[in-house]
């Protein structure tokens, strides 16, 4: 196998694994257009898009990305970002004119750019989303509203945990609209947050409620970061007004319902609750089977059945999670030389199926005497700094060991879903942020502690 192969599947494996460590939108806007380049024995470079990714990857998850590659190659210990045809990834204090240049450049494209341009991701279409019993009314849902955009369930609005399906959703739809000639704008709701107060800033509220004003169908993801942004939600409680009033379409997703949403304005929620509100749940097996061979007929070389049902039953609970998982899989057999085979999953995905074969008490324990408390403390209501980051971790454990977030709430306290959801979603961002939180989370994930 060549180096530049070998570069591609140590990148590709460890791009599955950062999938199911770091935020949804973080892995979306900043590593998922990345590819790995080179190699040699001790260094992996990495293609990056833009001098602005690298900068941001270099300051805050180069840790991370690191500790990805040597664990997913066993022997790689630096990392090279690269922005393109060799050139090294800018240093953001060596090179502050050429960043504010291509900031500027970058603004001026944001403010030109036309509604109708959103992109959207090719695999994210209605033929290559798998349904089943955890999302058809979603998927029949979505699907009604782009056969008829503004006349059917307006606003759409779509919850579920993360991973599952809801951006496949939200792409698939609005791609279809704009091959359909419909002006089209799908952002999520930190791009919705930062044009608006872009548009403070620079005094450009005309040219941003044009933007958001002139189009037909309205896409929204991850509009539970509008919580406690309460300019920004006025925004789009007035956006929202003038679309619906036109019998323009507006679909929304989240990671819960509606009226879970804290703190979020009375007045917007209500809108949000005007059309129809559907869930998506964790897939069954045969589901998560179904979604493995869809995923495998990209690749170069055949994947036996008994490899997809072992990493079906491994553990993972979302679309994102399976198929970063047979990514691994994939990627070790293609720099390994060895076929594709049960083995190989077995010894990849080890950590998952020993996280099963714990009891939740046995998760529970592990953290509680990691952070120096009892595990009656870490199981009950106490809500100091360390007992409730601690409960976090504890919760996050379990949810990747497989277990359902309404399980989850069983063992501390009777908690309904939505608060362990947000407790995980709270540590998954804190770990993002910092390297030593995110070892921390692997060594007991590893059983070290």
């Amino acid at each position: 196998m060549s180096l530049a192969a070998s570069a591609h599947a140590i990148w590709e494996a460890a791009l599955g694994r950062l999938q199911v460590q770091v935020p949804r939108p973080t892995y979306e806007t900043w590593l998922k257009d990345t590819q790995g380049e080179s190699r040699d024995d001790n260094q992996l470079v990495v293609r990056v898009p833009s001098a602005f990714v690298a900068e941001w990857l270099q300051t805050r998850m180069f840790s991370l990305i690191t500790d990805a590659v040597h664990a997913v190659s066993g022997q790689i210990t630096q990392v090279e970002l690269i922005v393109r045809d060799g050139v090294p990834a800018i240093d953001p204090i060596q090179n502050n004119d050429l960043l504010e240049s291509a900031a500027k450049y970058s603004d001026i494209s944001a403010r030109t750019q036309n509604p109708s341009e959103s992109t959207f991701n090719p695999r994210y279409t209605f033929d290559t989303f798998v349904i089943g019993p955890s999302n058809n009314l979603a998927f029949y849902s979505a699907f009604a509203v782009s056969d008829s955009p503004g006349n059917t369930y307006n606003p759409l609005y779509i919850h579920g945990s993360v991973g599952l399906g809801k951006t496949h959703l939200l792409h698939a739809l609005g791609a279809k609209a704009k091959a359909e000639g419909l002006r089209v704008r799908y952002v999520t709701s930190e791009q919705f947050t930062n044009e608006f107060t872009k548009a403070i800033r620079d005094r450009e509220m005309d040219a941003f409620h044009d933007r958001y004003r002139s189009v037909q169908l309205l896409l929204i993801d991850d509009v539970q970061f509008l919580a406690g942004k309460d300019g920004t939600q006025s925004a789009f409680f007035h956006t929202f007004n003038e679309l619906h009033s036109k019998n323009c379409q507006i679909v929304v997703a989240a990671d819960r319902p509606c009226a879970n949403l804290v703190p979020f304005n009375d007045r917007l929620k209500s809108r949000l609750e005007w059309g129809l509100s559907v869930e998506i749940t964790e897939p069954d097996y045969e589901t998560k089977v179904a979604i493995l061979e869809k995923h495998a007929l990209r690749a170069s070389t055949p994947i036996p059945a008994s490899v997809l049902e072992y990493i079906a039953s491994a553990g993972s609970t979302g679309v994102r999670q399976l198929e970063g998982s047979l990514n691994k899989v994939m990627a070790l057999s293609q720099f390994s030389g060895e076929p594709v085979s049960q083995a190989i999953a077995a010894r990849i995905l080890r950590t998952q199926y020993e996280d099963r074969a714990r009891t939740p008490e046995d998760t529970i324990s592990k953290v509680a005497n990691f952070y120096g408390i009892s595990p009656r403390e870490l199981k009950g209501v106490a809500r100091n700094k360390t007992v409730s980051h601690a409960r976090q971790v504890a919760m996050l454990l379990l949810r990747q060991g497989g277990m359902r977030a309404e399980e989850i709430g069983l063992h501390f306290g009777k908690r309904d879903r939505t608060t362990v959801s947000y407790a995980i979603q709270r540590v998954l961002d804190k770990s993002s942020q910092d390297p030593s939180l995110q070892k921390s989370i692997e060594s007991l994930n590893n059983g070290e502690n």
